[in-house]
């Protein structure tokens, strides 16, 4: 029977007495085995690999994806801050000369600047003779690192990076593939001058006066020979000042000082036939007179103290304008000093104060906070304080003050803007601020004077900070602005101190104590009011009285209460 079964091809039917076979040991640990293998084959992922290797792969990422990569989790934000990371993507980046090797920060922060920088001109329409589009993105050096400052001026535009070096970005006319010629802006760059402290140019809004660009320079040692053979002098390092004429970049004049005299700051004031030159040392102000009607140029150096009641106060910053100075002390105490009976009345609503025969007398502004920032214009100015809070004063005639009004303020008057500023600038007649979100974004703000495309996307002007058709980068740093340009300077520096701080709490000023004890007043008046046409009527008078809000929002809360107080008295006397 089994021999026929097996000719038919079928299987036995299993014999009962006889036990089955047991799969072999050996088989089933193989399997165990490779099913091991693949299952961690397929856990492999990039908290595994090494760090050196996961350091190979970021080096040919973008520095903006290895912040991005960074923002993860912890494991991957210390492996982001690796010196070897950095340096590789360094060295792929940089063009000029690299870090200091000894300091691991210095690659990071010099990957990030390169990473970061960047020039826009957007295109204002104040007479330009050329057609160009709203936002230009500028030629960017090559041996650029970090811009610091934008200067423009008659003919081209000046950027000093931190590596100390001064470039020109000239515009350019090319040849489009259809044959027709194209204005290209800041085109084409030279390296005017290097190890430059400090640049500034002419300080009038114009920038047809600005003919002469004016740096501070420090010279490093040098070895001169000397009389006899085989002799020679080491001549040790010094500050001096130069002067170089804007159109053709030839340095037309040369001062340099002992080495004992260092500076920090250089301003300008005046005209070009009385030029002021404003040096600004630790603790001293260096006002010198060069007078620039006509080669060879002369100079009067003289010494005096800012404060005469103050003389062991230093001063940090220098701001100047065409007939005054501002000066920022180091406990951020705020000095201004007037050449300009004008200019005197439009900042201080009166003479008071001012003396034709002694015009370097500085007049200390009633702020009883820090300030830290400060732009100031002909006729109006802006300060910040380190705690964020903006102060506008001077003429307001066209409301370049942000107040919401055009009556001029005598004293520093608090402005409340939407966002956190980072900084402001003042025109002619128009303010900008460069205000930055919970997120880091930023956006540009104006007030004043829209004519000439000097607020885009509001040529009527506003009387109050309003947001302008700009679009500003994340990286921007600082604006400024010329009859034809607006410029967005964008550069991240992750060594540069935070700027403002969060006040301490229960730090308020005596204005904002006031305030919220006239609030808490109408507030208690209000809820004893037995009808709703009362407590409206309380509120009114709430915002008009005690709430800082510009000219716009307080119609609109007056209309919206008037609205609502009539409907109120309607239904009423249908109930009667």
């Amino acid at each position: 029977m089994d021999d026929n079964l097996e000719k038919e091809g079928r299987k036995r039917p299993p014999d009962p007495s006889v036990k089955p076979a047991v799969p072999s040991t050996s088989k089933k640990r193989k399997t165990v085995t490779s099913t091991a293998k693949q299952d961690a084959a397929s856990r492999v992922t990039i908290e595994s690999l090494p760090s050196e290797m996961v350091e190979h792969i970021l080096s040919w990422a973008s520095v903006g994806d290895v912040m991005a990569f960074g923002a993860t989790c912890h494991a991957f934000h210390q492996l982001s801050f690796s010196p070897a990371l950095w340096k590789a993507l360094c060295r792929r980046q940089a063009t000029g000369p690299l870090p200091d090797a000894s300091s691991p920060e210095n690659w990071r922060r010099t990957a990030i600047l390169k990473y970061s920088q960047a020039l826009y001109l957007h295109s204002l329409g104040g007479g330009v003779g050329r057609t160009a589009p709203p936002v230009t993105l500028a030629l960017t050096p090559r041996l650029a690192l970090g811009f610091r400052r934008i200067l423009p001026t008659c003919d081209n535009h000046f950027l000093w990076d931190e590596r100390g070096t001064v470039f020109t970005l000239s515009d350019s006319v090319t040849l489009s593939p259809s044959g027709q010629l194209v204005w290209s802006e800041a085109s084409r760059s030279t390296v005017l001058c290097r190890n430059a402290k400090d640049v500034t140019v002419d300080p009038r809004s114009d920038v047809s006066h600005r003919q002469y660009v004016y740096v501070l320079v420090t010279r490093p040692p040098s070895v001169l020979a000397g009389g006899r053979p085989g002799s020679s002098v080491t001549l040790k390092q010094s500050d001096s000042v130069e002067i170089y004429q804007q159109y053709s970049g030839e340095r037309v004049f040369h001062m340099t000082f002992h080495p004992s005299l260092t500076f920090s700051q250089l301003r300008l004031m005046g005209s070009e036939v009385n030029r002021t030159l404003l040096l600004l040392t630790g603790q001293w102000e260096w006002p010198g007179r060069a007078l620039i009607d006509a080669p060879p140029f002369t100079v009067q150096l003289t010494l005096r103290v800012i404060n005469h009641s103050l003389p062991d106060l230093p001063v940090k910053q220098i701001h100047t304008s065409y007939s005054s100075a501002l000066f920022i002390t180091g406990d951020g105490s705020v000095y201004v000093e007037t050449h300009s009976a004008g200019v005197h009345r439009h900042l201080f609503g009166s003479l008071q104060g001012f003396s034709p025969n002694n015009v370097h007398t500085p007049m200390l502004l009633p702020l009883s906070y820090k300030v830290v920032k400060c732009s100031l214009g002909l006729t109006h100015l802006c300060l910040l304080d380190e705690s964020g809070r903006v102060f506008m004063q001077g003429s307001n005639n066209h409301g370049q003050l942000g107040t919401g009004d055009k009556i001029d303020r005598r004293e520093p008057t608090q402005v409340v803007l939407s966002l956190t500023p980072v900084d402001v600038c003042c025109g002619l007649n128009h303010s900008l601020a460069l205000l930055r979100g919970e997120t880091g974004e930023k956006e540009v703000q104006g007030c004043g004077c829209g004519r000439g495309g000097r607020l885009p996307g509001w040529a009527q002007g506003s009387p109050v900070f309003v947001r302008l058709s700009v679009k500003a980068p994340r990286s921007t740093r600082a604006l400024c602005s010329s009859k034809y340009y607006l410029y967005l300077l964008c550069c991240h520096d992750i060594a540069e101190p935070l700027l403002f701080h969060t006040p301490p709490p229960g730090a308020e000023s005596e204005m904002e104590a006031a305030e919220r004890e006239g609030l808490q007043r109408c507030l208690s008046q209000l809820r004893g009011c037995g009808h709703l046409w009362e407590q409206l009527a309380k509120l009114r008078e709430a915002v008009q009285s005690h709430m800082t809000l510009s000219s716009a929002q307080k119609d609109f809360l007056e209309e919206a209460l008037s609205t609502m107080q009539q409907g109120s008295s309607s239904t009423t006397e249908f109930q009667l």
